[in-house]
């Protein structure tokens, strides 16, 4: 759904369309994406009474930088400790180091 919104703001039934499901289970999708900031409804300046949902990019960016900022955060610990854990099996008297294939 919200691949379909990135190209432009659409009204459900047109979002609903390629989905096989009811438009009660598709109203229910976008309450949640609504709720999550994901997408919001915009008001039909024609008529005033439909409305078309809009991809809300902001949202986007803001979770695309959190998820960021944590795999490179963990992704450098994990780092850090195969290089501590490599270190210290190297160190061991007696032992072999091992290498890798």
């Amino acid at each position: 759904m919200l691949a379909k919104l990135r190209k432009r703001p659409l009204t459900i039934s047109e979002l609903a369309e390629p989905f096989s499901m009811s438009f009660a289970g598709v109203a229910k999708h976008i309450d949640v994406l609504t709720s999550a900031g994901l997408v919001r409804k915009v008001r039909d300046q024609e008529d005033g009474r439909s409305f078309r949902l809009e991809l809300q990019n902001q949202s986007l960016l803001e979770a695309s930088a959190w998820l960021t900022y944590h795999q490179e955060f963990w992704t450098n610990k994990l780092d850090r400790l195969e290089s501590f854990i490599e270190e210290q099996d190297h160190d061991k008297p007696g032992r072999k180091s091992r290498k890798k294939n």
